[in-house]
């Protein structure tokens, strides 16, 4: 599965990078509102676990910022060409496209204030940035960029206002679904669920990013940290903690809930969480295959846990069975 994904994200770059070859290669020809959808394009095969459109992204960032850079003034009077620019900034592009954008005197194809305040998010002016795009309805912008205004909007308010930024998030993955704006807005307020220990909502959430976004380049790093917080804060004798747990996981490909487990295996036998780490051993070991290294891993789990409870011969005979040589 994960092979066809990367054959065909490759076969989308390939397009891709040749759109723009060949919108450089037109004398300067190019429109940025043909343009940025190409980056766009490449940025989505991202959460679609494609790791060459993780890698190409800058190489791509860097093209369409030279093509911006061949436009005349007349061509940046266009309020498309305009809206492009500042999508183009608000996704990592350079903050150079505003600046000629603006010395062109073509602000006025655009709202000000998300002109300059794109231009001070580009350029780590947040404060800036905070005072000017805050303010604007992104629901009343072009639908191109309504989400990723949103989603900029919950960044520069989320170490302040976390639950305002807990709404522009929500925002930002209803007007862009199934993009790469939805999977970082959805990660981000998993984030800030579990600072604040808000559970229900967290796991709710936790579970559709692993439900819809399981191959996402970052959906490693976001499984490493699901794992963690659930065996530290989760209390496995609580009724009903681990059904859920399990309903949590259960759309999950198999080998991506079996490292989930075997990470907050891990995770609960360091913190001393024993019931926790016997029954995510316990998990693990059902999903490995038998000599396996994830296999060896689990039973290394399971008789760590067991040693520091009355089962202590068990653990240690657990621990003897454990074949060395595979972990």
């Amino acid at each position: 599965m994960r092979r066809a994904l990367q054959l065909a994200g490759a076969t989308v770059i390939a397009c891709v990078l040749g759109a723009v070859g060949a919108a450089q290669a037109q004398a300067g020809k190019g429109e940025p509102l043909q343009l940025v959808p190409a980056l766009q394009s490449l940025q989505d095969q991202v959460v679609r676990g494609n790791t060459r459109a993780h890698a190409a992204q800058r190489a791509l960032l860097a093209r369409i910022a030279e093509q911006f850079e061949a436009l005349g003034p007349e061509r940046w009077k266009d309020p498309k060409n305009a809206r492009a620019a500042v999508v183009f900034v608000l996704s990592g592009g350079s903050a150079r496209a505003l600046h000629k954008l603006m010395q062109n005197g073509a602000g006025a194809a655009i709202n000000e204030k998300l002109l300059k305040g794109s231009l001070a998010y580009g350029e780590g002016r947040h404060d800036e940035a905070t005072e000017l795009l805050v303010g604007i309805d992104a629901r009343a912008l072009d639908p191109g960029m309504a989400g990723l205004v949103t989603y900029v909007q919950g960044e520069l308010v989320a170490k302040k206002e976390p639950a305002k930024a807990l709404g522009y998030f929500d925002d930002a993955r209803l007007l862009s679904p199934g993009t790469i704006i939805e999977e970082a807005a959805l990660r981000r307020q998993i984030a800030l669920l579990a600072a604040a220990g808000t559970a229900d909502r967290y796991e709710t959430l936790a579970t559709q990013y692993l439900r819809r976004f399981p191959n996402s380049v970052y959906a490693g790093g976001f499984r490493q940290q699901f794992a963690v917080a659930i065996a530290v804060h989760t209390d496995a004798a609580e009724a009903g903690r681990l059904a859920r747990l399990q309903s949590m996981l259960g759309g999950v490909e198999q080998s991506d809930r079996r490292e989930v487990y075997l990470t907050i295996a891990k995770e609960a036998v360091a913190k001393g969480k024993v019931e926790m780490a016997k029954f995510a051993a316990a998990n693990a070991a059902r999903l490995a295959e038998e000599a396996s290294v994830e296999r060896e891993r689990a039973r290394l789990y399971e008789g760590a846990a067991l040693i520091v409870t009355e089962d202590f011969e068990r653990g240690v005979e657990v621990l003897g069975a454990v074949e060395r040589s595979r972990l």
